[in-house]
C-alpha cells in the first residue's frame, strides 16, 4: 500500500495509466543508462543507440499490451462490484484461475451470490406472513397484480370465535389455531389460486377462473371440514369462519379495495345469517 500511495500523484484517477507510466519508465532505464555512459565517455555509437531505442519502444508496447490484458480481471471485478453496489445482480462474472486475479473474481462472484440470496430472503420476508407461512397483504397484492388474466372470485374469510380462543386458551393456542387455519386453506386451493393472511384472523383467497357458484361450494366444503375436524372448540362449539365472495375481473385489480369492500359486505351478511341461525 505504501508504494501505491506514493505513486498516487501519477494519474490519480486512472490506475491502468499509472501502471503504464511506471512500466514505460522502467523499460527505458537501459536506454537512459546507455546515454549517460556514452556522455561520460564522450563517444556516441548511434547504431547501438537506435537499436536500443527500437528495442525499448517495442518492449514498451509489448509490456503495456500485456499489462492491459492482465488488468482485465480487475476491470471486470470493478464493474461487477459497481453493479452490485447499484443493485444490478445480472452482471456476469467470469471464472478466473488459481492466481490472485482469479481469487479476486471468485470473491466478487461469492459476494454477488450472497447478496442475491439475502435480497431473495428479504423479499420473501417482506411478502410472507411469518406466523402462518401464507402471503401477507403485500405479497397477495403483488402476486395478483402480476396476473395477466385476473378473472376469478375473491373471498374474504373471518374467524368465528378466534378472539375467544386467545381469551380462553391463551395466545399460544390462538397462534396454533391460526396456523392450522392457514394449513387448511392452503390444502383447499389449487395451482393458480392465491391465499393470504389479510390481518388478525382475516384471510383472503383468490380462486382463479372460478365463478361465484363454484367458489361458494368450495368454501362451504372447507367450512364443513373444519366443523367435522375442529381446529379448536369454545363452549363446545367448533371454531370456524364466515366468508364473503365477489366476482373479480381485470378492472377490479386496479381498485382492489372496492372488491374487498364488496366481499366484506357479503361477509357481514354471512355473519348475520349465522348468528340468526344459532339464536
Amino acid at each position: 500500500m505504501r508504494f501505491y500511495k506514493a505513486t498516487s500523484f501519477l494519474f490519480p484517477r486512472h490506475y491502468p495509466a499509472r501502471m503504464f507510466a511506471l512500466c514505460f519508465g522502467a523499460v527505458h532505464i537501459p536506454l537512459l543508462t546507455f546515454l549517460v555512459f556514452e556522455a561520460i565517455r564522450g563517444q556516441w555509437h548511434w547504431g547501438i543507440f537506435f537499436a536500443l531505442l527500437v528495442a525499448t519502444v517495442v518492449g514498451s508496447v509489448a509490456a503495456i499490451a500485456g499489462i492491459w490484458g492482465l488488468l482485465a480481471p480487475m476491470e471486470q471485478a470493478t464493474r461487477s462490484l459497481r453493479a452490485l453496489r447499484d443493485g444490478d445482480l445480472s452482471q456476469p462474472i467470469p471464472v478466473g484461475g488459481p492466481d490472485m486475479a482469479g481469487q479476486l473474481l471468485e470473491s466478487v462472484a461469492h459476494a454477488a451470490r450472497s447478496t442475491a440470496e439475502r435480497m431473495e430472503d428479504l423479499k420473501g420476508l417482506a411478502t410472507t406472513d411469518l406466523l402462518t407461512g401464507l402471503a401477507n397483504r403485500r405479497g397477495f397484492l403483488e402476486a395478483l397484480g402480476k396476473r395477466s388474466t385476473p378473472a376469478g372470485t375473491l373471498a374474504v374469510l373471518d374467524g368465528n370465535n378466534f378472539k375467544r380462543v386467545n381469551d380462553v386458551h391463551g395466545h399460544l393456542e390462538g397462534d396454533r389455531v391460526l396456523r392450522s387455519m392457514a394449513e387448511r386453506i392452503a390444502e383447499s386451493i389449487k395451482g393458480d389460486d392465491l391465499a393470504a393472511r389479510w390481518g388478525g384472523d382475516e384471510f383472503v383467497i383468490f380462486l382463479a377462473d372460478c365463478d361465484p357458484v363454484e367458489a361458494n361450494f368450495r368454501l362451504e366444503k372447507l367450512r364443513q371440514s373444519m366443523r367435522r375436524r375442529p381446529l379448536s372448540k369454545i363452549d363446545g362449539m367448533p371454531v370456524s369462519f364466515a366468508f364473503g365472495i365477489t366476482e373479480l375481473d381485470a378492472d377490479d385489480v386496479a381498485d382492489l379495495e372496492a372488491a374487498i369492500e364488496r366481499a366484506d359486505r357479503a361477509l357481514y351478511r354471512d355473519k348475520q345469517g349465522r348468528e340468526l341461525a344459532d339464536a
